[in-house]
């Protein structure tokens, strides 16, 4: 896990090894949600191999099923 500190004006370094993995520019535009507590940090790019993206993420190991449910829970 990677930490940050926080300033007083609210702005945060993301840190290189995650801007890496993430293929973060500087410039890019990225997207903060927030999900049960949870931050999720959306890179806007455009993909250039859909297929090879799609297939890319069957590697993750998430139960979609759970993750919809609890989605929805959110949103009652």
């Amino acid at each position: 896990m990677k930490e940050t500190k926080i300033t007083t004006k609210g702005q945060t370094t993301i840190p290189n090894e995650v801007r890496t993995i993430l293929g973060i520019k500087p410039g890019d535009n990225v997207a903060w949600n927030t999900l049960r507590g949870m931050v999720i940090v959306d890179v806007k790019k455009k993909i250039k191999d859909p297929v090879k993206f799609l297939t890319s993420q069957i590697k993750i190991d998430l139960d979609a099923v759970k993750l919809v449910k609890e989605s929805r829970e959110d949103f009652r």
